[in-house]
């Protein structure tokens, strides 16, 4: 598996790569983190992040389009099935949650607060 380097404007970097067993995997790449949406693996600075499944798909629809910003109904939507009650405020504690599980192994806070509005990610 390779490591893909951000682009000059830090944007998303879809890529497909050939893994060792022969399958493609998909790989999505924001500044120095990595997400592998086939085996549900996130690398920051190189080194795995273990994250629970709903900040895992909280994460892959923040770095499909980083910088847009997306309103809390559209992560909690994103995020958790459509049947279960979701209040605004539990996006913002999980978005912490990613926040603390992400910066645990270095670098900046990237996950940007939009007042009133949501989430997204930012150089």
């Amino acid at each position: 598996m390779i490591i893909l380097a951000a682009d000059a404007v830090g944007a998303v970097s879809p890529q497909w790569n050939q893994g060792c067993d022969g399958f493609p995997q998909k790989l999505l790449g924001f500044l120095d983190l990595e997400l592998d949406v086939i085996t549900y693996r996130v690398r920051r600075n190189g080194r795995i992040i273990h994250l629970t499944p709903t900040a895992f798909r909280l994460l892959y629809h923040l770095i499909k389009n980083p910088r847009r910003v997306y309103s809390r109904d559209e992560l909690k939507n994103a995020a958790w099935p459509h049947a279960v009650h979701v209040g605004p405020r539990t996006v913002d504690v999980h978005i912490g949650r990613l926040r603390t599980a992400l910066n645990a192994v270095g670098g900046h806070n990237f996950i940007r607060t939009v007042r009133s509005v949501g989430y997204a990610l930012a150089e």
